[in-house]
């Protein structure tokens, strides 16, 4: 759509010129961190949601329930940032966009992040926010577990630890612009390195370096999900831009999918940047689409009518 064409050009200019001014005042992590909370924990709701602090040992983050929503049923949502920032604040106003349009309970959950806490601090911290959520009294087929880039990583590891432990799976994950081979190995990442306007090779190399720490081998499968035995997995959303590096890992992870009998949605977006969803306020058209498309997923998935 020629609206969809003019926001991304927009967006790629934008993030173009701003790469370049960071390139002449590289920042901290700290200072990343603090950079990335106040823009986005600022962005607000949409109006009719409830959102209340969850405070229950081990275990934090928001629990959004727009009005009109069915609160029997509920997307356990991970943020991304590369494992080493981003938090429930900085992704509350994605989660309610979500939640909003699939008529869900968000919860938009907290985990512990790198270098501080390196694998496998986010995957016990993902267990424990599972495990929370049935306590609540929330039946697995009628739950959804989703997340975008690292936040993509995490869910699937989740799904992985899931069936390892024998619990119930959810009725579905939904992966936007998933993170999923630390290795890097895809040809994504040197085919799109020049159209990726969000990631670099250089810091997405910092950022599995610091979760990954001096313990952990990256062909690890809870470390790189496409690397794992898939085999009765959930039935899977991804939706990916073909502006981004990690590109690979959605097209290798959903062909790995559908070789393990797994039902497996795959939606490609000519042109689209890395997580544009997020990008919402400057991206009203194609982001809202992209969560209207998830949504009507998450919504057939619920209702077990995805074929």
């Amino acid at each position: 759509m020629k609206a969809d064409y003019q926001e991304i050009k927009n967006m790629k200019e934008l993030r173009v010129a701003l790469m370049r001014e960071r390139a002449k005042a590289p920042q901290s992590l700290e200072q990343f961190r603090l950079e990335f909370e106040t823009i986005n924990a600022n962005i607000p709701l949409p109006d009719g949601c409830k959102t209340v602090p969850i405070g229950a040992p081990r275990v934090s983050g928001y629990c959004i329930t727009p009005s009109g929503c069915d609160t029997h049923r509920a997307l356990l949502y991970h943020h991304g940032g590369g494992h080493t920032f981003g938090s429930p604040e900085s992704h509350r106003h994605l989660v309610g966009r979500l939640a909003e349009a699939a008529r869900v309970v968000g919860f938009d959950m907290f985990y512990r992040l790198a270098p501080e806490y390196p694998y496998p601090a986010a995957l016990e911290d993902a267990l424990e926010n599972y495990r929370w959520l049935l306590g609540q009294g929330f039946k697995p087929e009628n739950i959804i577990i989703g997340g975008e880039s690292a936040g993509g990583n995490v869910t699937v590891a989740l799904a992985l630890m899931i069936r390892e432990r024998g619990l119930p799976q959810p009725a579905g994950m939904y992966l936007l612009s998933p993170w999923l081979d630390l290795r890097h190995q895809g040809v994504s990442h040197s085919q799109m390195k020049e159209a990726d306007v969000i990631l670099n090779m250089e810091f997405v190399e910092r950022c599995a370096a610091a979760y990954c720490g001096k313990s952990s081998a990256r062909d690890d499968p809870f470390v790189s999900p496409l690397l794992a035995e898939l085999k009765g997995l959930p039935p899977t959303m991804i939706q990916v831009g073909t502006s981004e590096i990690l590109l690979s890992d959605s097209l290798d992870f959903a062909a790995a999918a559908a070789l393990a009998e797994m039902d497996v949605t795959l939606r490609i977006w000519p042109g689209q940047i890395h997580c544009w969803p997020i990008f919402h306020p400057a991206m009203p058209e194609s982001a809202g689409r992209a969560i209207e498309e998830a949504a009507a997923w998450i919504s057939q998935c619920l209702a077990g009518t995805l074929r």
